[in-house]
This record gives C-alpha cells, sequence and structure tokens, in this order.
C-alpha cells in the first residue's frame, strides 16, 4: 500500500501527463436536470463489450497515454468497470480515474473492489449542500444521503493511502445553485473535509437545452464566482477552479491577474485530453450543421476528430471538439486579443441570450511584450 495521500497542493502544477477518457455507454442512474445527453436512445444506453474496452485501452496505452479516465453515464454501473480498472493498472496506465455520481460508492464492498483494483482518482458530480438542492437537481431522492455516506469513506480509504491522485467533486454551476456557491465550498472544505473544487458553468443542451432558468447569465454568476476567489484566497486556500466562463465576462482583477487565472482558471490546469465515445456520427451534430454518418464532410470541424464505423466510436482531442464544434464565437471574438486563448461560449447559451453579453478584449503594448507577441 501506497503511504497515506497527503492533501492537495494550493496551487498544484498541471499534469503532464497524456489522458483519455473512455465512455462506457449513456446508461445513468440518476436524472439530472442539465444532463446534456437528456433521455439516451436504447442502443447509446447499452455497455460497451468488454473486448472493445480492452482493445480501447491498449490503443491509447501504445499512443503514449498514461492517463486514463471512464466515463458514462455512469460508470460505476458498468457491470465490467472493476475489470476494466484492473485491465488499465496491469497495462501501465499511473493515473486511472473515474466521473461518478457516487451514489454507489456508498457501498463499501463495492468501493473496496474499484480501489483494489488500482483506481487513483475519483470525481464526484455533487451539486448541492445540502438534500433539498441535490436531491431536486438530480431527481433521486436520497442521493445527497448517499453521496455524503460516500465521501466519507472515501476520506476514510484516502487516509489509508487510496486515491493518490485524488478525490474531488465537480458542481455544475446552474441558476439553482450559484447563489449559494460560497455555502457549498464551505460543506465540502469543513463540512466533508475535501481539499479539491471544480465548478464548470452548465451547458445548455440535453434536458436544459433553452431553459433560461437554468442557465443564468454570466453577469448573474461573476460576482458569486468572484467572492468564492476571495473567500478561498482569504480562508480555505484549497484547490478551486472554474470552466466555461469567457474572458470579456470576467472582472478586470480577475482577468488581468495572471497568477489568479493561473491558480483559479481550469482551462489553464486541465489535462490536455483525448476522448473515446460511442457514437453513430449522429450524436456529433452540432447546431448549423448536418452529419451524413457515411461522410465527414459536413461534420465537426474540429480536425481531431475521426470515426472508427467498424467499432461505431468516434476519438477526438476534447479541447480541440469543445472550441470549434461545441462553443461559439460570436463577432466580438474575431477582434478580440484573446481569441486564441478563449474557448469561446456554449452554442446552448448563444441560442437563449444572443451576443450582446459579449465583447472583444485589447492587450496593452507590455502585455503583448510580456507574451511574446
Amino acid at each position: 500500500m501506497n503511504k497515506p495521500a497527503a492533501n492537495q497542493p494550493f496551487n498544484p502544477e498541471r499534469d503532464q501527463r497524456r489522458n483519455v477518457e473512455i465512455n462506457i455507454g449513456k446508461a445513468c442512474n440518476n436524472r439530472c436536470v442539465f444532463c446534456i445527453d437528456g433521455l439516451p436512445k436504447k442502443e447509446d444506453r447499452s455497455y460497451m463489450p468488454f473486448p472493445q474496452m480492452k482493445c480501447e485501452l491498449e490503443r491509447w496505452y501504445n499512443d503514449g497515454h498514461r492517463s486514463v479516465g471512464f466515463l458514462g453515464g455512469e460508470p460505476t454501473t458498468y457491470p465490467k468497470i472493476v475489470d476494466s480498472i484492473a485491465y488499465a493498472r496491469d497495462l501501465g496506465f499511473t493515473r486511472i480515474a473515474i466521473a461518478t455520481n457516487a451514489t454507489k460508492l456508498r457501498l463499501h464492498h463495492f468501493t473496496d473492489r474499484i480501489l483494489d483494483a488500482g483506481l487513483t482518482r475519483i470525481t464526484i458530480s455533487m451539486h448541492g449542500h445540502n438534500a433539498d438542492l441535490e436531491d431536486r437537481l438530480t431527481r433521486v431522492p436520497g442521493n445527497f444521503d448517499k453521496k455524503v455516506t460516500a465521501i466519507r469513506y472515501l476520506q476514510e480509504k484516502r487516509a489509508q493511502g487510496y486515491l493518490p491522485d485524488g478525490l474531488s467533486v465537480n458542481i455544475v454551476l446552474n441558476g439553482w445553485n450559484y447563489p449559494h456557491l460560497t455555502k457549498m465550498m464551505q460543506f465540502f472544505y469543513q463540512t466533508m473535509g475535501l481539499d479539491d473544487l471544480r465548478v464548470n458553468f452548465i451547458r445548455p443542451e440535453g434536458y436544459a437545452e433553452g431553459d433560461a432558468d437554468l442557465t443564468p447569465r454570466f453577469s448573474a454568476v461573476m460576482p458569486a464566482l468572484l467572492k468564492a476567489i476571495i473567500l478561498n484566497e482569504q480562508h480555505f486556500r484549497k484547490v478551486f477552479t472554474f470552466g466555461g466562463i469567457p474572458f470579456c465576462v470576467m472582472p478586470p482583477a480577475l482577468r488581468n491577474n495572471q497568477d489568479l487565472l493561473r491558480r483559479y482558471m481550469g482551462e489553464y490546469r486541465d489535462l490536455s485530453t483525448s476522448c473515446s465515445i460511442r457514437s453513430d456520427g449522429g450524436d456529433l451534430i452540432v447546431p448549423g450543421q448536418k452529419l451524413d454518418p457515411n461522410s465527414w464532410t459536413d461534420g465537426p470541424k474540429s480536425t481531431t476528430v475521426s470515426f472508427d464505423k467498424k467499432e461505431n466510436r468516434a476519438r477526438f482531442n476534447w479541447q480541440d471538439r469543445k472550441k470549434h464544434d461545441l462553443k461559439g464565437q460570436p463577432g466580438a471574438c474575431s477582434v478580440c486579443d484573446l481569441a486564441g486563448l478563449c474557448e469561446g461560449v456554449w452554442k446552448g447559451y448563444l441560442e437563449i441570450y444572443g451576443t450582446g453579453d459579449f465583447h472583444p478584449l485589447q492587450r496593452s503594448i507590455s502585455e503583448r511584450r510580456a507574451s511574446g507577441d
């Protein structure tokens, strides 16, 4: 057994391991109101056959990847999740992670199995600091209590040396929970003893498509986010990152402070990530595009997307696809000095609110010189 895992440093370096995330299928035991998959088709809820999983792991390991994450749907419902983790470990992956709603992790015997198989990191999707908010967002009564039970047991196991790459919580920041962001920080950091928290601005697709109640304006969210950053700087000093916020909606005090950006903006800290998902091509359609499954000529603009017809899988770089396919760049972006750094805005947000919230930014001469322009 490894030595007990230390708390995450306040300002850790970016992990340099090449990462791949493998989607095992879209079956899930939650019904989150903002789920981007909505109600998946029956074939999309089927699980990835284990022989195919083994081949996929071998493919990415041989390509030089040493970090792998298992995604869903909900990966803990995958009948071969323990075997997949063990196979990844035996191949030589050094960072093995899952993104999970954690409700199944309240079962100690199951959690022990996946940890002993070689799991090194867990990211838990949890979006509220109390049962009313969490259960309402996930639409499963009792979810909050199940997740609290899971986190407490995982903390015990972490003290024994498990999860050397960390235990974190991911919050989808939405119209129902953003007013409670500092309360959520207090709950996860103080009550639950966690040291790594990520908030991602809602991606308005699936169930949340066109929903202005669930999708707040950036102008409403930024004061709450800035307050959370100040609270962390002055009090908690834990790992706290955010994602999905374009530069031009950030207050100058944050946008112009490189130290703060590198500490808090997830895009500066995230691993470069490849993705492998089950796909017949149709689910890669983005607004304004028509995709013929037999031809990618009208498909995604992302240069990294490839489609394996034999295995019905799409493979791509997540950062590239996110910027070029899933996010939009309003007209202001074309004359913005930060367009090369900024990913843009989720297209679902633009469909709700239009482009009026965004404006081009211009860096000073000294800033240009410092960046080598």
